[in-house]
């Protein structure tokens, strides 16, 4: 190419350049003057308040042009303000937009200048026209398009939300706060975890908030492709919308599910200055909150599975059901250990995930508030008090006693598989309130079920029963022991007592006794005179009056041994003993074959009823628990009470019952701690 040839291919690019900056300029130019309405805007602004003055009695002053808000600590630019001439005019309280008045107060505490338009309303800041502000037209496919009412307030929460620690009713966020409530009642973070608390089989809300709408797929949506739209159907039917997710359908009504999608979409963690915050907001970003009782964490937590009232959901209607928690049988036979250690480790294979501090953010304390909660719902109305065997009848209490007690403690209360009640030393050594404390609250993990649902006379009329057999005491007086030493009486106890009553005293060939529930109804009189005198026709013999050994023990030995017994009793333990096994496992297998494969599935594997093979469940089930459980059965469920005639399943007895239950134990495979 020579020289000539070269200048001239110059000249024509420079040329053909220099005719598109030309159209490009002229098509800026045009689209500034024609098609750009914020000139217009302006124009109509002026009209309108060309005659006026504002309410300080100033003239107007208004500036023509670009109005444009830089927000470098927020990452954005806003040029709202030149179409929305009037929003800090009261004159234009009456018009229409976009010259109106802004509504409310929320300009006095978020002026323009520091906070801009967008961080709030959403839209494209930048944008000229309406169609590129409200980004809703899919030419523009802005990710956050302008957000109308109710969802707006959900732009309260990026700065004022505070999940656990509460806060004032703002000002426009009634629909918002109403989210609020709903997320906390529906216990959404039993599923999901936010701001560090709750369960993980759920994505983490703590930033879901922030997501743009881009990051949704609405291949499985109808009606408008907007968050709030996807959040609501997904609210309705999360498998259609999310294939593959096991969240529960949330049944509520329009008008809750919008304030329930608007609080959604205020859960955030957004990056600008910390004095954009409330105080309780940045406390909980930083992990700090207020610790909360036990029906608050129910609430948030277990509320969405088991129920407002722990109903539970049925296991024919879902997939893997969910237990009734506060079913009046289960709070009968379940401790709180046994309780406390199924929050803690949960549920292998079904959606009961791990409420361990350590996992899903609640403390120590609240935990133990929970339980507490659940063990209350079934004693909260005892009647403990002017309780009196002489105003009940003996006869009345034999039918309740054949009703109701004969199944474990045999006919006559000579016992069977519990123990005999019917016995001098028994009766005649402990108090009315020790026998109402123990029918009315059961012994936890024992086998023994409360009775909470009792009426007055039917607990007069028992212990009128028990006081024709042999008297009680009103009062079980003081036997006047010395100072009990825990650690000797360790050495004592173990020594000792042990051999028949277990290694941590959860029964063996004799009962538990360090039983918390056991030791709470005990007095220290009650305990001193089994210790020393024994128990009749067993294999309890007194220690100081039937030993004549260097075994035989004094009375302050027997204060240490209570002393220890009650030390214990107190701690938490790291580990649920499953406590004495009697059945015949072989025989059991041919009986829950026959009457509990139907429900609970061949291997225990759960189908219409939960899974009774399960490590978590055996490691927190004592064989008290798991006797008690088929004696009582479970009311408004379809487990039935088989320690009782019914008419559409045949009784089992003592033996039967405790076969089924060794049965049941040998699928143990591993012992888990707390």
């Amino acid at each position: 190419m020579n020289e000539e040839t070269y200048i001239r291919n110059v000249q024509w690019a420079a040329l053909i350049a220099s005719v598109v900056i030309l159209f490009v300029l002229a098509g800026t130019l045009f689209r500034e003057k024609v098609i750009y309405s914020w000139k217009d805007y302006q124009n109509a602004y002026m009209k309108l308040a060309s005659e006026g003055v504002d309410a300080s009695g100033k003239e107007l002053l208004f500036e023509r042009g670009i109005y444009q808000v830089e927000l470098e600590h927020l990452n954005r630019i806003d040029r709202c303000i030149t179409c929305h001439n009037g929003l800090e005019d009261p004159m234009m309280a009456a018009v229409q937009q976009p010259h109106t008045l802004h509504p409310g107060k929320f300009l006095t505490e978020h002026p323009v200048q520091k906070f801009g338009c967008t961080i709030c309303h959403g839209g494209q800041g930048r944008a000229l026209t309406k169609n590129e502000v409200f980004g809703l037209d899919p030419e523009y496919n802005w990710s956050r398009p302008l957000l109308y009412e109710p969802y707006i307030q959900a732009s309260c929460g990026r700065c004022h939300l505070s999940i656990f620690n509460g806060h004032e009713l703002l000002e426009g966020t009634d629909v918002f706060k109403w989210g609020q409530e709903i997320f906390g009642r529906e216990g959404c973070l039993g599923c999901h975890k936010a701001r560090g608390v709750g369960g993980i089989l759920g994505p983490d809300l703590t930033e879901q908030g922030e997501k743009t709408k881009h990051e949704y797929s609405f291949q499985n949506i109808s009606g408008e492709q907007t968050v709030s739209n996807w959040l609501k159907s997904h609210f309705r039917d999360p498998e259609m919308v999310s294939p593959g997710s096991l969240m529960l359908k949330i049944e509520l009504p329009d008008d809750e599910l919008d304030a329930l999608a608007t609080f959604v979409m205020g859960l955030a963690r957004p990056e600008m200055p910390v004095d954009y915050f409330s105080l309780e907001t940045l406390n909980e970003l930083r992990g700090h909150r207020k610790v909360l009782n036990g029906p608050d964490v129910y609430s948030f937590s277990c509320s969405g599975c088991h129920g407002k009232g722990g109903e539970g959901k049925d296991y024919r209607d879902f997939k893997t059901g969910v237990p009734a928690i506060m079913n009046p049988d289960f709070l009968r036979v379940a401790s709180g250990d046994f309780i406390l250690f199924t929050l803690l480790k949960g549920r292998s294979l079904r959606q009961m995930s791990s409420w361990d501090p350590e996992v899903a953010g609640w403390s120590q304390e609240e935990i133990a508030s929970l339980v507490r909660h659940l063990e209350g719902t079934i004693h909260s109305g005892l009647l403990t008090e002017n309780i009196t065997p002489v105003t009940g009848s003996v006869r009345m209490g034999k039918e309740f006693f054949r009703s109701h007690c004969q199944s474990c403690h045999g006919e006559g209360g000579t016992g069977e598989t519990a123990l005999a009640i019917n016995k001098k030393d028994f009766l005649s050594r402990t108090d009315k309130d020790f026998i109402i404390e123990t029918v009315l609250l059961g012994r936890n993990n024992s086998g023994m079920p409360g009775w909470p649902q009792m009426e007055k006379q039917e607990t007069e009329d028992l212990l009128a029963l028990l006081n024709h057999w042999y008297r009680i005491p009103e009062n079980d007086g003081d036997p006047g022991l010395p100072p009990g030493k825990p650690e000797e009486g360790e050495f004592r106890f173990h020594y000792l007592c042990s051999r028949c009553h277990g290694t941590y005293g959860e029964g063996d060939t004799g009962p538990a006794i360090m039983d918390r529930d056991f030791l709470k109804a005990a007095s220290d009189q009650f305990l001193y005179e089994t210790i020393a005198e024994g128990r009749s026709n067993t294999a309890m013999f007194g220690w100081s009056t039937d030993v004549y050994n260097e075994e035989r023990l004094n009375s302050q030995e027997i204060a240490n041994i209570i002393a220890y017994l009650r030390s214990v009793a107190v701690k938490i333990p790291d580990y649920i003993y499953p406590g004495p096994n009697r059945g015949d496992l072989t025989r059991g297998k041919i009986l829950f074959d026959d009457r509990c494969s139907e429900c609970h599935g061949l291997m225990g594997e759960g189908s219409d009823a939960p899974a009774l093979n399960n490590q978590e469940f055996l490691s927190a089930a004592t064989n008290g628990y798991i006797m008690a459980t088929i004696t009582v059965g479970r009311i408004h469920t379809r487990m039935p009470a088989w320690g009782y005639p019914n008419r559409e399943y045949p009784t089992l007895s003592g033996d039967d019952r405790q076969d089924i239950t060794a049965y049941i134990r040998s699928w143990q495979r591993i012992q888990i701690r707390f």
